[in-house]
């Protein structure tokens, strides 16, 4: 136990950091840790993750907030549609076999890399007409009529991905953002923001169940709270039209991932 209060923070510290970088809760990260190097049961890792990645996300959205990364408009659309999904999905969690459950959110996942891929080209087309400095500029933007829909849509998908699995739901969000058009940095932000609502849907499910073990809630996500402040100021020092030129790739070959291995797992 005196070596998991150790690692565990540190664990916490490193997934806070990454995510907080590339826009995420961490939630695919914290129970692969929990269970296969910490021992921890399934159920309660689920859990675990999901009470976890509420400060790394709260930390995170008020870091990258204060840079200036968040849409909050857009962000709270697809905030209301995760708490919808992520009520539906422990429902449906419920129904279905685990094994069967996951392989239909692997598919969807690698379905939603199409509008994701084919806004990328769009938006490397427009970067080669345009000067270095208009690419990098950061943008509101205003959701109206279908795109209110198809934004609510990416909301949901992202809370049926954290109410079935405990995961934060970061791939539907990430797709729907950078779908939209937002500049990466800003789907970056504009993410973590999204998913405090998935884990505040998915805290209160658990709570309910009884799957929540409030030591590793400290130790993991206290950890991650830090990371995830340092993380956005770490951003900062990295030129946009970088981030333009790698956001996409690495987040596509991270949903294709993610994706391919719960089919097959």
């Amino acid at each position: 136990m005196d070596i998991n209060l150790i690692l565990l923070p540190l664990f916490g510290f490193l997934i806070g950091l990454l995510v907080s970088m590339l826009g995420g809760g961490g939630g695919g990260l914290y129970v692969p840790v929990l269970t296969l190097l910490f021992g921890v049961p399934t159920q309660v890792a689920v859990a675990t993750s999901l009470a976890s990645v509420l400060p790394t996300t709260a930390v995170g959205a008020l870091s990258h907030h204060r840079e200036g990364n968040v849409d909050i408009h857009t962000g709270l659309i697809l905030g209301i549609g995760g708490i919808i999904g992520t009520v539906i999905g422990a429902y449906i969690a419920n129904m279905i076999p685990p094994i069967l459950l996951r392989r239909i959110l692997g598919i969807f996942t690698l379905i939603l890399l199409i509008p994701m891929i084919r806004s990328a080209l769009k938006r490397r087309e427009n970067t080669d007409k345009c000067k270095k400095g208009d690419e990098s500029k950061k943008e509101f933007t205003t959701l109206t009529g279908p795109k209110r829909v198809i934004a609510s849509f990416f909301g949901v998908a992202s809370g049926l991905m954290a109410g079935v699995f405990g995961i934060s739901g970061t791939p539907p969000v990430t797709a729907g953002l950078y779908s939209l058009g937002l500049p990466a940095i800003m789907v970056v932000g504009t993410t973590v923001f999204v998913l405090i609502f998935n884990s505040i849907a998915g805290i209160g499910g658990y709570f309910l169940l009884g799957r929540l073990d409030l030591t590793l809630i400290i130790l993991l996500g206290g950890g991650a709270a830090v990371g995830a402040f340092i993380g956005p100021k770490l951003l900062k020092k990295i030129d946009p039209m970088t981030i333009e030129k790698i956001y996409a790739p690495l987040l596509v070959t991270i949903s294709f991932t993610m994706g391919l291995a719960m089919i097959l797992a």
